[in-house]
This record gives structure tokens, sequence and C-alpha cells, in this order.
């Protein structure tokens, strides 16, 4: 990891545009981001997909073919569906209108031209060498003939990929596929095909609730960052937390963080980069404890906070804009 503040956005721009979804992500490029978070399902022929519930639900899907969205009845679990079944979805809904008032399903330019180049609906659900294959897109002569500018499409380049796998321990169907937590399992063995083929090991960071997925992908690829996350608790050492799953970053949830861990973190040379954190005065207050990134929702407005504030993401990329 660089030395540059680390805006991370949160499924993409989830305040902005419908989350996990190809217009999310170039939203959330456009806007300089240093990372995009995003989650990872496995689809049931063994394709890694991202999404963030394990059901296509009613509050964010519908089919393709129709303007009505599902009835409840309709739901399904994502890892019985195949990937030719999955793209019958579009994920273009807002599932809560009152906390992302600004969220709007338009199309965006590079998004509808990676849709109609590959045969897809461009809210379908992604899979992770749709990803990689969209950043690329985005660097290159796709992204420079729909507008991207030149600081764009260089900053694409060092773009960090944080995958965090929806493990559920002790619940495989979840995902699908046997594991036990000693081994890696079809998912991890997917992912990490995917991030090899797209050449982006040294670009991506892998992160679970599940400390052993960290451990085990480690294992599989010490190239990749590894990441624990932890929610609604303060560990009396995040380092105990982090190190036996050879992790070098910390994620906590932010209501459960403190000056005091983040120095316990720093002082063993961990990262700390707490989620989902969307208000200026926690933004203040995070910044104030040397935090090393904040995963938001809204990467517009941390952008300019940052900005207001004298804080640089965009590292010698700033010079050019």
């Amino acid at each position: 990891m660089g030395k540059r503040f680390d805006l991370q956005g949160h499924r993409g721009a989830r305040g902005l545009k419908p989350e996990n979804t190809l217009p999310s992500f170039e939203v959330a490029f456009d806007l300089g981001v240093t990372s995009v978070e995003t989650d990872v399902h496995l689809t049931r022929d063994g394709v890694p997909v991202l999404a963030h519930e394990p059901w296509i639900t009613c509050s964010l899907f519908r089919k393709v073919a129709e303007s009505a969205p599902l009835l409840a009845s309709e739901q399904r679990l994502l890892a019985g569906l195949t990937l030719e079944q999955l793209r019958q979805y579009r994920a273009d809904r807002n599932p809560d209108p009152q906390r992302f008032p600004r969220q709007d399903a338009t199309v965006t330019p590079l998004a509808a031209w990676f849709g109609q180049h590959h045969g897809i609906d461009p809210f379908t659900p992604p899979t992770l060498a749709d990803l990689f294959a969209f950043a690329e897109a985005y660097a290159s002569e796709p992204g420079a003939a729909l507008g991207k500018t030149v600081a764009q499409r260089l900053h694409m380049q060092s773009i960090r990929f944080d995958l965090e796998l929806k493990r559920v321990p002790f619940h495989p169907e979840v995902i699908g596929d046997s594991f036990t937590g000693r081994s890696p399992g079809l998912l991890e063995e997917r992912i990490v095909e995917a991030i090899r083929v797209a050449g982006m090991l040294a670009r991506t960071t892998v992160r679970s609730f599940d400390h052993r997925v960290v451990h085990l992908l480690r294992q599989m690829e010490p190239e990749l960052t590894g990441a624990v996350l932890v929610a609604h608790t303060a560990p009396v050492s995040p380092v105990v937390v982090a190190r036996p799953a050879d992790a070098d970053i910390y994620c906590p949830s932010f209501e459960f963080l403190d000056a005091l861990q983040v120095q316990q973190a720093h002082a063993a040379g961990l990262h700390v980069l707490p989620w989902t954190v969307n208000e200026p005065a926690d933004w203040s207050r995070l910044v104030e404890w040397s935090v090393d990134g904040i995963t938001t929702d809204f990467p517009d407005r941390l952008a300019s906070w940052l900005q207001g504030h004298g804080i640089s993401w965009l590292g010698e990329l700033e010079a050019t804009s």
C-alpha cells in the first residue's frame, strides 16, 4: 500500500448509484477513489460475482425483461443460480431512498459501452472478471473515447480492489461450496484464479469477517494484501486480531474504533481502514487519529472534504489534474 490516504468507495459509489454495479464503479473511478470495496459471492456454476446479499432480493433486483420489481416470492439464493440465469436480473433499484436520496439508476457511458460490447445489461451483477476488464477498458482506448481524462486514466492504473468474501462461518450453503475453514473452498480458488488471469495480484486486497479466509488466501497468494473485518466490538488488541490472519489492514466498524487502537495498530505496522463512514464529524475525528483511509458510500463528499482540509489522496497525479 502507498502512503497516500485511502479514499475507498463502498460498493463503488453506493450513495450515488446502485451498489456493486458497473455504473457505481464508474462513478467511483471518475471521482478519483484510491480503492473500491466490493462483495463476492459464487454462482451455482462456480463464477465469482459481485453482490452484497446472498439473495436476489426484491428491494434491489428486477428482471431485465420486466420493469416491475420482483415479488418476495420470487427471491432466490444467488448460489442456486448459474451465471446465465443471473444475467436475467438487474440490480438497479434503490433499497433505501431515505438514506440515499441522490442515488439514481441512469446508465453511465462506459458501463453502457461495456454492456453492449459484452452482451449484458449494464446493471446486471458483474463477475469479478468483468470488474477487472471494466477497469482495463476505463484506463485504455474505450475510456478515452468516452471522455475519461488522461489524469483519470492514469489514476485508474493504480486504483486498488478490495474484495470482501461473504463467508458466514459454519454455513457454507450461503456460498454454495464445502468450505470448512481448514482449506480453501471453491470461492477462494476461483477468486485467486480471476485475480491471476487479470494480473491484479499486486492491486488486490482480500477481506472477510471470517478471518480464516484471509489467512488461507494469503497462503495461496502471498502477493495479495490481507485485511480483517471487525464489527461492533473493540478488541483488547487489534494486532492480536490481525496478525494470526496474516493481515496488514485492520478494518473495524468506525463506531468501535478509538485513538488507542489506531496507535496500537500503527505501532505494529498495521494500516487502519474503518467502515462505513458518511458524516464529516466522523471523518474529522478519524483523521485526527491518523487512520490510513476511510470507506464511504459518498466518495464525492469525502473527496471534497479531504481537499478542503489539505489531505492528499491522489498523490503525484494531483499535479496533472
